[in-house]
């Protein structure tokens, strides 16, 4: 019998001002550089990622459109 495959449980993008985007960067860096942990909010769900998280960096080029991606990835322990 073959499994169905999970689909995500929450899959968020959001547009924001630059300004936001520049201050959440920021955060994250001295959070980063600093070896903590980073608290955010994203739409209204808050949560903490680990000081261990993987740190990938992905380009996707589909047609004319590309796309940059910064991702911390992690699992969650609960």
């Amino acid at each position: 019998m073959c499994k169905a495959l999970a689909v995500a449980d929450r899959d968020i993008e959001k547009n924001v001002p630059v300004s936001q985007f520049v201050d959440t960067l920021r955060r994250l860096a001295d959070a980063l550089e600093a070896g903590e942990s980073f608290r955010i909010q994203v739409q209204n769900k808050r949560f903490t990622v680990p000081a261990d998280a993987a740190i990938v960096i992905a380009h996707e080029v589909d047609g004319a459109n590309e796309e940059l991606e910064l991702e911390l990835q992690w699992t969650n322990a609960d």
